[in-house]
């Protein structure tokens, strides 16, 4: 009895550790991510956003903007947020895809904080959505980047955080 309690015991604290989301956290900004099934959830939360301000980050899958890059935008526009999955190839700025792969579930902006609740499917169908299975290269936009008063946007103000996740060690 007492070794069948201990093993349920254990069960439930690995299950524990091993449900833990991932995140990026720089400067005002977070974004916190894990896997469920065969879709990852996303959570960003940006602060000291000036009311009624404009611009945007991104979270980007591939190895550079050279060989291209499945991004997903999102873009605050005059107290408006506005999530889109698309595409970049070099310097110039992203087309949205076709079919657009993203679930957004929340939106919110309020007393300087944008808060944006999305997902996506693990797996790609479109040509131009990376496979997000197993580890592979990410890139974080850091903070609100400028964009045109139409949403198109301005190249980012810093380089972008590279980071190789792995997301089967994201859980939500």
């Amino acid at each position: 009895m007492i070794r069948l309690i201990s093993v349920a015991l254990l069960s439930l604290l690995i299950a524990n550790v091993e449900s833990t989301p991932c995140t990026f956290v720089t400067n005002g900004q977070q974004i916190t991510y894990g896997v469920r099934g065969n879709t990852i959830h996303f959570r960003v939360v940006l602060t000291g956003i000036a009311p009624n301000g404009s611009g945007w980050t991104a979270i980007g899958f591939g190895n550079s903007m050279f060989s291209g890059l499945d991004v997903i935008v999102v873009r605050v526009l005059n107290g408006r947020i506005i999530v889109t999955d698309e595409f970049v190839r070099g310097f110039q700025s992203p087309v949205p895809d076709r079919q657009n792969n993203v679930q957004v579930y929340g939106l919110r902006y309020e007393n300087g904080v944008v808060v944006a609740s999305f997902s996506r499917s693990v797996f790609s169908t479109e040509q131009t959505d990376a496979n997000l299975s197993g580890c592979s290269p990410w890139k974080f936009t850091v903070g609100l980047n400028r964009m045109s008063p139409q949403g198109h946007l301005f190249h980012h103000s810093q380089t972008p955080v590279h980071r190789v996740v792995c997301i089967n060690q994201c859980t939500v």
